[in-house]
């Protein structure tokens, strides 16, 4: 049978629909018993984690558009089909150094806490369950911690909270 004439039907159209939010909220206990699901990439020669339920999509860096007056983290604006998204690079907000952008780059897209962003990365390596221990960083145990750091496994990646990543008060625009 098409899909057309099946969502033609109204009897038949209420039952996908149906089916479709049954499988959106599914019980994912599966992922938890191998561990959490988790979406790596790099930023320089680091690696770097974040729940990959955050993720929403990875694209090829193009352009961005400069805004003024804002914090370093925040490179500007990039479109998505048509919609504006802020543009974040992580390096300022983790004392790395900063890299200007070129298009080998690529834009990870993040959703947390209604806020929607796009972190510029080097590449995406994985998005897989891993059974994930983490550890204190340094920092965190010298007080210095940003408080978006869960921590850094055993393979030395640093897993980021994306909720206290996107409300981190130094990427509101104040002025």
């Amino acid at each position: 049978m098409d899909l057309t004439t099946l969502l033609a039907d109204p009897n038949a159209r209420t039952i996908l629909h149906e089916r479709a939010r049954a499988l959106a909220g599914r019980d994912r206990s599966a992922d938890v018993a191998t561990g959490e699901l988790t979406l790596r990439f790099t930023l320089g020669d680091e690696q770097y984690a974040l729940p990959a339920t955050a993720a929403r999509e990875v694209l090829r860096f193009e352009t961005v558009a400069p805004l003024p007056a804002v914090h370093p983290a925040i490179l500007g604006l990039v479109n998505v089909r048509g919609r504006l998204l802020a543009c974040l690079d992580l390096r300022p907000l983790l004392g790395l150094p900063a890299t200007k952008p070129h298009p080998a780059m690529r834009l990870l897209i993040v959703s947390a806490a209604g806020i929607e962003a796009a972190l510029l990365v080097e590449q995406v390596l994985s998005i897989q369950p891993e059974p994930i221990t983490l550890h204190l960083t340094p920092a965190a145990i010298a007080g210095h911690s940003a408080s978006w750091v869960r921590g850094v496994d055993d393979r030395l990646a640093l897993h980021l909270d994306p909720e206290g990543l996107l409300r981190d008060p130094r990427l509101t625009a104040t002025e």
